[in-house]
């Protein structure tokens, strides 16, 4: 098959989204397929910044990025004004305002696709909140190729799906692709797509070798002895860091030996939560005893916090997977995640994680009190997750499903 693949940001960019496309990509090209991705040469949404060269080929994908307006302050608002008055007085008006605020706008991206669409068996636009994928749909479209749509929704967050020109992509493509069961019931509900298939994100198993926890700690600087909670995403607020910080503070209060491994790209929001944590307990954030802040750290520094830690915390409420569960269930660790829609159907409570309520806090603190005194069960749990993992969640299962996705959308095709 001849495949485009259209998403906002590629390799070295990243990012959950990112990672999905990539992976799948780089697992239908070892099939023998032709994979080109189209997308921006930014690898920061906040600015869209054209940092990367316009052609790449990456272990067999054959990568073109287009330039992009980049993101400045006065975007940022036109998104906030445009959302606030969406809804309020003449939706259509306020459309265009939404499509630029959210970028990338990339003009060059909508044009290719209207020459070269022919050239293409299907295309598969990734990611539908942002200003690449309505050009490129509208181009494939107009160019009678099939388009497959992931849209990587928050059901939680309705900036991610609902507006016009995100419900008419996907109303109108041949097939919608969700991430979890819970999105895919979430999109016949809301009446949002007529075809919808649970593909997933799969692991490259490989890039998660075996490593013993004790040198793990001992790589970090974590005691042999202590209960670790790590959390590991970029630090913005609806990732659940600041409830992450107040269950450790807690917990901490009752058990010394309690740490918090907190990696991962440091924002304006997580930064001042570091300054006030700080100013609370009256000392700097690097002289407090059990707290391990680093902002984006190495792949090896990542991989030996999965390896080191006893449970994978991240209670976010604006997921429509959750890579990361599944990274820690590599390493056999149990999760704990918000009950949101997405992460409700990857976790199973009590038997690989536990889903906590976002707007009970109390519930993290008795979910990792829980781990902390019963280290069998946790361990358990962190099995179970590995063994949903290999079963349902690796590259190659995906691939199967994409796979055979576009090869019914093809065959539809050419029978109309």
């Amino acid at each position: 098959m001849r495949i485009l693949h259209v998403t906002h940001q590629y390799a070295p960019a990243v990012g959950g989204a990112e990672q999905y496309i990539q992976t799948l990509s780089e697992e239908l090209a070892s099939r023998g397929h032709q994979v080109d991705v189209y997308t921006s040469r930014s690898r920061e949404y906040m600015t869209w910044r054209n940092e990367l060269p316009p052609y790449e080929r990456i272990n067999g994908v054959e990568v073109h990025r287009f330039r992009a307006i980049q993101r400045r302050g006065y975007t940022w608002r036109l998104l906030d004004m445009g959302m606030r008055n969406y809804r309020a007085v003449l939706p259509r008006l306020w459309e265009p305002v939404i499509f630029f605020g959210n970028g990338p706008v990339m003009p060059g991206l909508g044009l290719a696709i209207a020459r070269r669409a022919d050239r293409y068996d299907v295309v598969h636009i990734s990611n539908i909140h942002y200003a690449h994928a309505w050009p490129a749909f509208r181009a494939a479209r107009r160019q009678g190729a099939p388009v497959v749509v992931t849209p990587l929704l928050h059901a939680e967050q309705p900036v991610t799906y609902d507006v016009g020109y995100m419900r008419a992509m996907l109303a109108q493509a041949q097939a919608a692709l969700a991430l979890t069961p819970g999105e895919r019931d979430f999109m016949y509900k809301e009446k949002l797509a007529s075809k919808v298939v649970v593909g997933g994100v799969g692991l490259v198993i490989k890039d998660f070798p075996p490593m013993d926890p004790a040198e793990a700690r001992r790589r970090l600087g974590v005691p042999q002895d202590a209960f670790v909670v790590l959390f590991l995403g970029r630090k913005v607020a609806y990732k659940g860091l600041e409830r992450t910080l107040a269950a450790f503070d807690a917990l901490r209060r009752q058990r010394s030996d309690v740490h918090l491994l907190a990696y991962g790209a440091e924002t304006d929001e997580s930064r001042r939560l570091w300054a006030d944590y700080a100013a609370q307990q009256g000392a700097p954030l690097d002289a407090l005893p059990g707290l391990d802040v680093r902002d984006a750290v190495s792949n090896e520094e990542r991989l030996a916090a999965l390896a080191a830690c006893d449970v994978f915390v991240m209670p976010s409420t604006g997921e429509s997977f959750g890579i990361v569960y599944l990274e820690a269930w590599a390493y056999g660790k149990p999760v704990i995640g918000a009950n949101i829609r997405a992460v409700a159907s990857l976790i199973d409570d009590g038997v690989n994680g536990h889903l906590v309520d976002p707007a009970e806090p109390d519930q993290l603190v008795e979910r990792l009190a829980g781990l902390t005194t019963d280290p069998g069960r946790a361990r358990a749990m962190g099995e179970a997750g590995r063994e949903k993992l290999l079963r349902r969640y690796t590259t190659q299962r995906i691939g199967d499903i994409v796979e055979g996705l576009y090869r019914r959308v093809i065959r539809h095709a050419g029978s109309e």
